[in-house]
């Protein structure tokens, strides 16, 4: 399990996710394609960042790449894509964003960034270890790892946006970091066990 998270996952998500596979697929490309988009936002939110611009810009690029994955996974399987449900665990967490403030209205956008990220990489991982067919498997192994480096990225964005405004004050990302990922285990805790990455 990552560290940013304090909770793993209930052991019985693998099977629910196994058994509803086309399900489990469905959602993965819509939370593939939302990543995107939010980095996308975050870009368009903050055009006077070049660092987070040029990182956030890259992400987004590698996140529609994995979205393309997935949803060739689905073309193979004969599975459309259906409308977007909604995701209820990304949106409780988004809701956790401070308002007000700038600076940390956009240090806690990232961090919930980390945390879905984090959460996404643990549950790719857990399929990778359970997925019967080899070329699924070795996918979703890469696509984990991918999450684990956008989850680090997101964490050191958060940083630096603090440390370009007030050096020497990262640790207080960190502490935010911590309320957020009680929050983030809160929110699993509280969710049905379904065949969805969240």
């Amino acid at each position: 399990m990552t560290s940013l998270l304090r909770a793993p996952t209930d052991p019985r998500w693998v099977g629910t996710a196994l058994a509803s596979l086309d399900a489990t697929l469905q959602d993965h490309a819509h939370c593939e394609k939302k990543a995107a988009a939010s980095a996308l936002k975050l870009v368009a939110d903050h055009p006077d960042r070049p660092e987070l611009v040029r990182a956030l810009a890259k992400l987004a690029q590698e996140e529609m790449q994995h979205f393309l994955a997935v949803l060739a996974e689905l073309g193979r399987r004969g599975v459309p894509l259906p409308p977007d449900g909604g995701d209820p665990y990304a949106q409780a967490l988004v809701a956790r964003v401070r308002s007000g403030d700038a600076t940390a209205r956009l240090v806690d956008r990232l961090l919930v960034a980390a945390l879905i990220e984090a959460r996404s990489c643990e549950r790719l991982w857990l399929l990778a270890g359970a997925l019967p067919e080899p070329r699924l498997r070795e996918l979703y192994a890469r696509l984990a790892q991918s999450e684990a480096g956008h989850e680090r990225l997101f964490v050191e964005l958060a940083r630096g946006v603090v440390g370009g405004a007030r050096r020497g004050e990262a640790a207080e990302v960190d502490a935010r970091l911590g309320v957020l990922a009680e929050e983030e285990a809160r929110i699993v805790a509280g969710l049905p066990i379904v065949a969805r990455v969240h």
